[in-house]
């Protein structure tokens, strides 16, 4: 990009995001270039598609020059975008940050979500982060926990959950994602105990189980339509968390059927951990969010972040789902030709 160039475009810069909708036009270009999907930057800024396109093609036609290059995907920075998406990023920040300043007065609502926190640090903090940069007025605070109890006391505004609540009387249950778990363990372990064929052979062997205050450790694995008898083990250790869990299966201590396997897609990957049991999984994870009745029709602003979530984390988790079944079936393949070698 020419210097003159250039230096009229940081100068629009300046003399255009005063206004919100120019703002948002730069963060929807900066969004888009980072994820190279329209899709993404419009669940993000909470948007349609049509909007995010129309604010980007604003913004090109303001300018000048493509900013993107829409004949492929993802989409990619045009070459004068690339140059401007270092320079631009940091002004876009921090003219976000002063709008968000200059509304300081204004009341802020502070949303409290219970959710399993290697979840919550894992996969949502920063787009709850992201969700509060968009959405000035609205702060979040998470709490850990498993079921929707907190939300139940009162304790929490929202709950994201893998069980619902048995009483659901004046809740809005949100399902956003089903997926089942392998069965898991490292190649080390096999090396030292040896590779179970049949879900009756872990009873030789060490299980690594959730346990949390609202549901029992996992008792069935099941294969298409079959179901194992109740599972047995040798030794058995229960966490509540699944970091825990991570953390024992990789330094070789047990097989486990309860780490939700987008805790470790790159471990399998690298093939550090592998699925054993090919077929066999435990009951499908059943991600939800939980809300109170009374509490959306009190306040618009938590129904609009609830639907925005459910949208926003349904279409994030079905992209996580499909490429962590593509990862695990490549593993199992993987696993099945040394087997046979």
């Amino acid at each position: 990009m020419k210097t003159l160039q250039f230096l009229k475009t940081i100068r629009h810069l300046f003399d255009t995001m005063r206004n919100l909708e120019n703002l948002q036009a730069w963060e929807a270009f900066l969004h888009t270039a980072k994820s190279g999907n329209i899709s993404q930057t419009a669940l993000l800024m909470d948007l349609d598609i049509a909007k995010v396109s129309r604010l980007i093609s604003g913004l090109e036609k303001e300018l000048g020059y493509a900013l993107l290059q829409k004949n492929c995907r993802p989409f990619k920075p045009t070459r004068q975008g690339a140059q401007l998406v270092s320079v631009a990023t940091p002004l876009v920040r921090g003219f976000r940050q002063m709008i968000e300043f200059s509304e300081g007065t204004a009341q802020k609502q502070l949303f409290r979500i219970s959710s399993p926190i290697e979840i919550a640090q894992e996969f949502y903090s920063e787009k709850l982060l992201a969700y509060s940069r968009t959405h000035p007025s609205v702060q979040f605070e998470i709490i850990p926990e498993h079921s929707a109890n907190a939300l139940l006391r009162g304790e929490a505004d929202l709950a994201v959950v893998n069980q619902w609540p048995t009483d659901t009387t004046n809740l809005i249950i949100r399902p956003f994602m089903q997926t089942a778990t392998p069965v898991l363990c490292t190649p080390e372990y096999i090396r030292r105990f040896g590779l179970p064929k049949s879900p009756s052979d872990l009873v030789r062997h060490t299980g690594l189980l959730l346990k949390t205050a609202n549901r029992h450790n996992t008792q069935f694995l099941y294969k298409g339509g079959e179901e194992s008898g109740i599972l047995k083990w040798k030794t058995l250790f229960l966490s509540h968390d699944q970091l825990t869990l991570k953390r024992l299966l990789l330094n070789h201590q047990g097989i486990t059927v309860d780490l939700y396997f987008g805790h470790v897609l790159e471990e399998i990957k690298r093939g550090d951990i592998v699925p054993i049991l090919p077929g066999w999984e435990r009951e499908p994870w059943v991600m939800a969010m939980v809300t109170r009745q009374d509490q959306e029709l009190q306040n618009a602003e938590l129904k609009n972040f609830a639907l925005w979530w459910n949208k926003s984390e349904a279409s994030s988790a079905l992209e996580r789902v499909f490429n962590g079944r593509k990862i695990i079936d490549e593993a199992v393949r993987r696993m099945t030709d040394e087997l046979l070698t």
